[in-house]
């Protein structure tokens, strides 16, 4: 390969100078977007033919619901909601993907029915586009790695912040030791009042009191000998 000659250098260095690049703001803010292919693994979240509004609808949703209170819970959720607002333009190329292939040279056949059609130009988009879908799937792998790794952040500032509270006790409701507490002084209370002989009673299980088995001599009644109805024969000498 030969080397430029002085002119050529003189020359383009002569027509660089008129030239600045794009004045009006949407060619310089087209030209700034001239990296960016599919916003996959880029920094920027919202693409420009993308809706901001529904974005941040969308965005502030998900955030609330992960309850992130202190600022980098927040951070967390936010990433959270950013890495599934590009997961979600994922599937959707994936879906464009196979969409464009009824315009193009896969859906260029004719078929017995829509369906048939539909289903075999999504067959032939997927085998003849193979390596793009495998580069979809792996930018959806990495954006899915690191939407994980950012509920696991979150998930542990939540724990950390919760372990740091320490729980209060409410004035309502006694603490169960208090209550059992009350509750055998209770008890006790009312075996020490009940009568000793009602308590023996109970203890031993017999129904009639001490009293009434053992009564007093002056208590007991005379015992009127049994008669039978049988005369016993008096037994003859031999």
């Amino acid at each position: 390969m030969s080397r430029p000659s002085e002119a050529q250098v003189a020359a383009n260095r002569n027509n660089s100078k008129h030239s600045s690049g794009p004045k009006s703001e949407r060619g310089k803010h087209r030209s700034s977007q001239n990296a960016m292919r599919h916003g996959l693994t880029g920094r920027i979240v919202v693409l420009p033919h993308e809706d901001m509004e529904v974005f941040k609808a969308f965005s502030k949703e998900i955030v609330e619901s992960l309850n992130a209170n202190s600022p980098m819970e927040r951070q967390c959720a936010q990433a959270i909601a950013d890495a599934q607002w590009r997961l979600n333009r994922a599937r959707t190329f994936e879906d464009g993907m196979i969409a464009l292939g009824h315009y193009e040279a896969e859906g260029n056949f004719t078929a017995d029915s829509p369906e048939i059609h539909a289903a075999l130009t999504a067959a032939k988009v997927f085998r003849d586009r193979s390596k793009d879908f495998a580069n979809l799937a792996l930018y959806e792998q990495r954006i899915g790695k690191a939407q994980k790794e950012a509920f696991r952040q979150l998930y542990d500032l939540q724990d950390r912040r919760k372990a740091a509270i320490p729980m209060q006790p409410t004035l309502e409701e006694p603490k169960p030791v208090v209550q059992a507490i009350a509750a055998t002084a209770a008890a006790a209370a009312t075996e020490t009042t009940k009568p000793v002989q009602s308590i023996a009673s109970e203890k031993i299980g017999f129904v009639h009191s001490t009293a009434e088995i053992n009564p007093t001599p002056s208590e007991k009644t005379t015992e009127i000998p049994a008669t039978t109805p049988f005369a016993i024969p008096e037994k003859r000498a031999a």
